[in-house]
């Protein structure tokens, strides 16, 4: 009898959940979109072959202009693995945000390779997306191999003997066996490329090329560091572009990432939750009687949109307070910017939240849509992971979203530390800032709109 009983409950509660297309669209229809969402943006398109590495822009400045230079410009050109963007100031475009990272070729770079000499070169890094810089140097080192295997490998070859500190005696027969050995593998790599095969640079299993990560470094200082030291192997001087602060504040990328996509994604369903009261009130019957009242579609409206800021304002100072006091985000050296970033996110995310309320009919379904617009805004407009990652199409789709353009707005102050307007070192946040305004301004006119449709005319 007892399990009789519990059957029953169950096909009824079965039948219950079946007629509920809000359960059904978070148990269903959610998980498979932002799956699909996810899956896009970091595995590929759904092929069944293995995805190749995204390719990589990188900014190129020619100090040299001579006609080595010009030809090493085009052997980067060649390379399927670098999208290659000639520039007049690569340093500014990598501490600005703008590119991952930028390749310097050095005045007097054409007579060093004349006379025998290897000129190295200067590669820029935004430590703010790691993934791109550490990809763009295993894309490089093929393309440095191989175009320029005569005197850059030459060079190599004494680097990596002074690496290893090789005594002095015998030192030319064994720069002649690398010589050798390198031209001999540049064949090799040739004859599979020819073939079809693909080189990215790194061994399939990730592990630093020649060796199986075991046994590297005895401590007792002899171990050799392939990976570490590989971009001097390729005559590359590396620098990571990191903020300079007053005060010697400690920045951390990924602190700040975290913080502005917190401050983005949570911000959003706070206050659509906020604005959702306006479904309760019309359901308990108070708009009735506020109709009674002139312009009471504007002035209800009005209400939420300031109570909502004001609920916005509260959690960004609780949120970024905690941030600069556990996590060293630098929140008070850039407190105007912040401030004036914040305010109008709070502007856009609460016209977002009135536009929600005022659309959809009930609060249910409210709820379902808004979750999956907003899990969706964040995944493509980066508040989810970096979007440099993506590829560029996808790239592209998130400028769509208000949560695209309040993420480079929170980013660009708290780790590039720019300022509202540009300066000549870099540019300011004020267009993504004018972008949200204007989005702002746009869905609360719709949202007022549609309450005089929905609301008033109930």
């Amino acid at each position: 009898m007892t399990l009789k009983t519990a059957l029953a409950l169950v096909r009824k509660d079965l039948r219950l959940f079946v007629r509920d297309r809000t359960a059904l669209f978070f148990a269903i229809v959610l998980p498979i979109g932002l799956a699909s969402v996810m899956g896009t943006a970091l595995g590929g398109s759904g092929g069944g072959g293995p995805r190749k590495i995204k390719k990589v822009t990188i900014a190129v400045e020619d100090r040299d202009g001579s006609e080595e230079s010009r030809a090493f410009v085009e052997t980067l050109r060649g390379s399927g693995d670098l999208r290659v963007e000639v520039v007049e100031d690569a340093r500014r475009l990598v501490a600005n945000g703008d590119r991952a990272g930028g390749l310097v070729i050095p005045e007097g770079y054409g007579r060093g390779l004349g006379a025998g000499d290897v000129p190295r070169v200067t590669l820029y890094r935004d430590p703010a997306q790691q993934i791109a810089s550490q990809v763009m140097v295993f894309q490089l080192a093929p393309v440095l191999m191989q175009g320029m295997a005569g005197s850059m490998g030459a060079g190599m070859m004494g680097r990596m003997l002074d690496m290893l500190s090789f005594p002095s005696a015998g030192r030319a027969e064994a720069e002649a066996a690398l010589r050798t050995s390198f031209d001999r593998v540049g064949a090799i790599v040739d004859q599979l490329e020819a073939s079809g095969i693909e080189w990215t640079g790194a061994s399939e299993e990730g592990d630093a090329p020649g060796g199986d990560g075991e046994g590297d470094d005895d401590g007792d200082g002899s171990g050799f560091d392939l990976m570490g030291s590989l971009p001097g192997f390729l005559g590359l001087d590396v620098e990571d572009l990191e903020p300079e602060r007053d005060g010697g504040i400690p920045v951390s990328a990924g602190a700040s990432h975290a913080f502005a996509a917190m401050a983005v994604m949570m911000l959003l369903f706070n206050l659509v939750a906020a604005a959702g009261t306006l479904q309760d009130e019309r359901a308990e019957g108070t708009l009735d009687r506020l109709r009674l009242t002139p312009a009471a579609g504007r002035a209800v409206l009005l209400g939420k949109m300031l109570v909502t800021m004001l609920l916005a304002g509260c959690q960004l100072a609780v949120l970024f307070g905690f941030g600069a006091i556990v996590f060293g985000v630098p929140v008070g050296p850039n407190a105007f910017e912040l401030a004036v970033a914040s305010f109008v996110w709070a502007f856009a995310a609460s016209a977002l939240g009135l536009l929600f309320a005022t659309a959809c009919a009930t609060r249910k379904q409210m709820e379902g849509l808004s979750t999956l617009v907003i899990l969706g805004m964040s995944a493509v407009g980066g508040a989810w992971f970096p979007r440099e990652v993506a590829p560029d199409w996808f790239q592209t789709v998130g400028l769509v979203t208000p949560v695209a353009w309040a993420m480079d707005a929170y980013h660009g102050i708290l780790w590039y530390d720019k300022g509202l307007l540009a300066t000549p070192e870099k540019d300011g946040v004020i267009v993504p800032i004018l972008v949200l305004a204007g989005a702002g301004a746009a869905m609360f006119a719709l949202s007022l709109r549609l309450y005089r449709r929905r609301f008033d005319s109930a």
